[in-house]
């Protein structure tokens, strides 16, 4: 698994993250005080209002639908079974981080209790079923902008770079299908990335708890990911 270097770069990662954490925290407070819906409804209106040809909705209604439990649970399992000793580590990273934002996601959103656009909005193109939660933060986000920025700091870069791609169009496709306000998405690339900074300040913490799992399972797969 590829490592941040230096007592100074973890101590670096563990500022950014609470920093994250903090600009979070603000712009929750921020949503709640109605200051920015303005704004937001303008975005929300801007972008979901589109009307490209037929096969974007498509593309679109794919990402949100498939792009967070799809694609990154089968990216948790192809790590575990073909991605050798670093990729079960970069997997145990992931899955230890996804508890803690789906953990912080519903906290959230129970406290917030933001209201979905299509539940206050008229005229919204909604492309999905309605979903019963609250809006803020974007659960969907805060979960594939988390395995982004673990992905730049344990993966190759090339399949880091393949899927930032890919939470920026689950992210975009949030907001287009009528489910999340942009600031919805905000929320969730703040809470998600301060965590995922926070864990990778101290990846030696990982390899603590890899060499305590049972030897069985970590000798299964033993392939590497392609270079």
């Amino acid at each position: 698994m590829e490592r941040v270097n230096g007592r100074d770069w973890s101590r670096s990662l563990l500022v950014c993250g609470v920093v994250l954490l903090a600009l979070f925290i603000v712009t929750d407070i921020v949503v709640d005080s109605g200051l920015i819906q303005t704004f937001d409804i303008g975005g929300f209106t801007a972008v979901n209002s589109l009307r490209p040809p037929s096969w974007v909705d498509t593309i679109m209604v794919i990402f949100t639908l498939y792009g967070r439990e799809v694609v990154w649970g089968g990216l948790l399992v192809g790590l575990f079974f073909v991605g050798g000793d670093k990729g079960k580590k970069t997997a145990l990273t992931m899955t230890l981080l996804f508890i803690i934002l789906i953990s912080a996601g519903f906290v959230s959103k129970g406290l917030d209790g933001r209201p979905r656009p299509y539940d206050v909005l008229e005229g919204v193109r909604l492309l999905v079923p309605r979903e019963f939660d609250n809006s803020y933060p974007s659960g969907h986000t805060l979960i594939v902008a988390g395995g982004a920025v673990v992905a730049w700091f344990t993966l190759k870069k090339w399949l880091a770079v393949i899927l930032t791609v890919e939470a920026l169009l689950v992210a975009f496709s949030r907001v287009y299908v009528g489910v999340h306000y942009p600031s919805d998405i905000v929320g969730g690339v703040l809470l998600g990335a301060s965590f995922a900074l926070i864990i990778c300040s101290n990846l030696r913490l990982i390899d603590k708890i890899y060499v305590k799992i049972p030897s069985s399972i970590r000798k299964m797969g033993r392939a590497s990911l392609p270079a």
